[in-house]
């Protein structure tokens, strides 16, 4: 074993430093990107995160992507007594599927790095939900008990994740918090989003971060196999994989889009 003041240990050391301070640069923009938005009012704070033309498209495609996306035949299949159940959604953003969570579980439970949580708050509450809590995170933790959720869902986050580590934190952050038998469905950024050349230069890692990318575009994408060993890795059953769509309703299933997903049960 090589002493702790070896060379290898400091490059190890300093490297880890420098992913450190990328990862808090990046979420920082974020945040400030996020409070501008919130400045200019509801319409724009909501459009930031999903490009809605009104309030109203916003919840309706929020409901029809929580119905595609997120609630599959395969997740269908290990849910039971959802009124009872308490769903947690990774980023929670403008609070629009957060909405429909709350419509299809007892509990609904939002993370997110932003400080926009009150004015998130006063919208659920708007349209008429009081089943949920908001909670403000560092932005690859997961601050609730050991054990405690029955479901974990996250859709146009990760990948724009600033680091590969973000990622496996926040795996295996879901594994801690999920109650026994209970379903992960997480979307990630699609590897294939990358050209050919990024493509077969990244593909022994599996994994592509993006640091250069602005504020709200994929800063990470990952190769679905080696996100389902990853997953196999750390405890999970791997039930189901898939990728999304884009237009959901508008011509689903003809236009695939950015993002990879697994289904995963404790």
């Amino acid at each position: 074993m090589q002493p702790p003041n070896s060379q290898e240990y400091h490059r190890e050391k300093l490297s880890a430093n420098n992913q450190d301070s990328r990862d808090a640069e990046q979420e920082r923009r974020y945040v400030e990107a996020i409070r501008q938005a919130r400045l200019h009012g509801l319409h724009s704070f909501q459009s930031w995160f999903n490009q809605s033309s009104d309030i109203a498209q916003a919840l309706t495609r929020g409901y029809w992507d929580f119905s595609v996306h997120i609630l599959t035949p395969k997740v269908c299949e290990h849910i039971r007594e959802p009124e009872q159940k308490t769903a947690l959604e990774i980023g929670y953003g403008g609070g629009r599927l957060l909405n429909a969570a709350c419509s299809y579980f007892g509990q609904a439970i939002g993370i997110d790095i932003h400080h926009e949580e009150a004015f998130v708050e006063s919208f659920l509450r708007s349209q008429g939900k009081s089943n949920f809590r908001l909670i403000r995170t560092s932005g690859r933790s997961i601050d609730v008990e050991s054990d405690f959720v029955d479901f974990i869902y996250s859709f146009i986050v990760m990948q724009h994740l600033p680091s590969f580590d973000s990622f496996v934190a926040y795996l295996k952050e879901s594994y801690r918090t999920l109650r026994r038998g209970g379903v992960a469905q997480l979307y990630f950024g699609k590897y294939s989003k990358l050209n050919v050349r990024e493509r077969v230069r990244h593909f022994i890692h599996g994994y592509r971060e993006i640091p250069e990318a602005p504020v709200n575009e994929t800063s990470l994408v990952i190769r679905l196999s080696k996100a389902v060993g990853l997953c196999r890795d750390l405890g999970f059953r791997v039930v189901d994989a898939g990728t999304s769509y884009k237009d959901v309703p508008d011509g689903h299933r003809r236009v695939t889009g950015g993002q990879s997903y697994v289904t995963l049960l404790k």
